[in-house]
């Protein structure tokens, strides 16, 4: 017995090395068949955890052109992953729960894997996007908070998702034209301005705006409810303006649209902390979103169901169903700071999984899939 046990002892390195080896080809192949490359030819300590962490967390996708969210990765239960594995233990288990459980996640990784079997399926461009939209949501595992506002370009849609993933709401928008793209980018909503000014961007104002003035600049500023802001934030009558000593394109003053049913941004806006100046907000061009063309804008984006998007981020209903159509003329500006600022991630996912549970290729409107990085 004694003999047995001395040998079995003396083996017990070898046992543990032919063990790794075949959970190391195991992993490799669940890797890559989700999309993950392989990250090194051999298992050692610090490879193994970057690659669970690409497991578990993906990565950043090459387009995304700011990121403002603090990431909150489990690295001790990584680490215990990565020792579990190289002891030879039963790593499966920990692995499966530290992997993302939403559900378009698991369905559409099953549905990786039967591509790969169904030669019919396995076209090598929808491979690539399938493996893109993966990895677009294990890197969204980095960011578990309690609610998280998702918007996919492509489809032109808006998703509060808790931290499982489900869907709490799901909303049309109106993105931006191709000429004017809403950038890809994860930020935070940090407050909500009831009865918000539009302050035009200078490029707006100088290449859309200004031309059409200039022909009767007191009727058209009238008609489009617009008024000429001074540099220290004083409103100016457009009759005290000499306007044949100005030019376009060194006018002094900015544009403000005033508050009300007119205003571009509707009765809502959601301010967010990014370097673009985009925002989330109403529209008072609300029969827009019936179109199923929705790459409309100058780049904000314009949600079909701002109210309900209020209510459920501040946590209460703050907000009337008929806040929209019951308008206060001549309101001013109103900001709700928010009790937590709430994560918005703003995607480009050309294949996604719409809320019937079926997977779904869309349109490329701004053709970043055939561009080089």
């Amino acid at each position: 017995m004694l003999r047995t046990l001395t040998i079995l002892f003396l083996l017990f390195p070898f046992l543990v090395i032919a063990q790794t080896n075949d959970d190391w080809n195991r992993l490799r192949r669940y890797a890559s068949d989700i999309g993950v490359d392989s990250l090194c030819p051999q298992p050692d300590a610090a490879c193994l955890k970057a690659y669970f962490t690409q497991i578990v967390y993906g990565k950043p996708n090459q387009r995304l052109g700011y990121q403002g969210l603090p990431e909150r990765l489990d690295t001790l239960r990584l680490s215990r992953l990565t020792r579990q594995f190289l002891a030879g233990a039963d790593w499966c288990p920990l692995l499966d729960s530290l992997e993302s459980h939403d559900r378009k996640y698991r369905q559409l990784k099953a549905y990786c894997m039967r591509c790969l079997i169904d030669d019919y399926m396995a076209d090598s461009l929808t491979m690539e996007q399938i493996r893109s939209t993966l990895n677009f949501y294990r890197w969204l595992n980095r960011f578990p908070d309690d609610k998280r506002v998702i918007v996919n370009i492509p489809s032109a849609t808006l998703q509060v998702i808790d931290r499982e993933g489900t869907t709490l709401l799901n909303s049309r928008v109106i993105v931006g034209k191709a000429s004017t793209p809403t950038p890809s980018f994860n930020a935070q909503i940090t407050n909500i301005v009831t009865y918000p000014y539009w302050n035009v961007p200078r490029s707006i104002a100088v290449n859309e705006l200004l031309p059409k003035i200039w022909k009767n600049p007191s009727v058209v500023l009238a008609d489009m409810k617009l008024q000429l802001i001074d540099a220290k934030g004083r409103i100016v009558s457009p009759e005290s303006i000499d306007w044949s000593v100005l030019t376009i394109k060194t006018f002094p003053y900015r544009l403000r649209q005033s508050t009300g049913c007119d205003n571009a941004l509707g009765l809502i806006k959601f301010t967010i902390n990014d370097p673009y100046d985009i925002y989330v907000h109403d529209t008072n061009q609300r029969t827009l979103f019936a179109s199923e063309k929705r790459t409309l804008s100058h780049g904000c984006i314009r949600v079909e169901k701002p109210v309900e998007l209020a209510n459920l981020l501040l946590g209460s209903p703050r907000f009337s169903a008929s806040f929209l159509t019951s308008f206060q003329k001549q309101a001013s500006p109103r900001t709700i700071v928010m009790p937590k600022a709430v994560p918005i991630i703003v995607a480009y996912n050309i294949l996604d999984v719409d809320e019937t549970g079926a997977v779904v290729v869309y349109k490329d409107p701004y053709r970043w899939w055939k561009l080089p990085l």
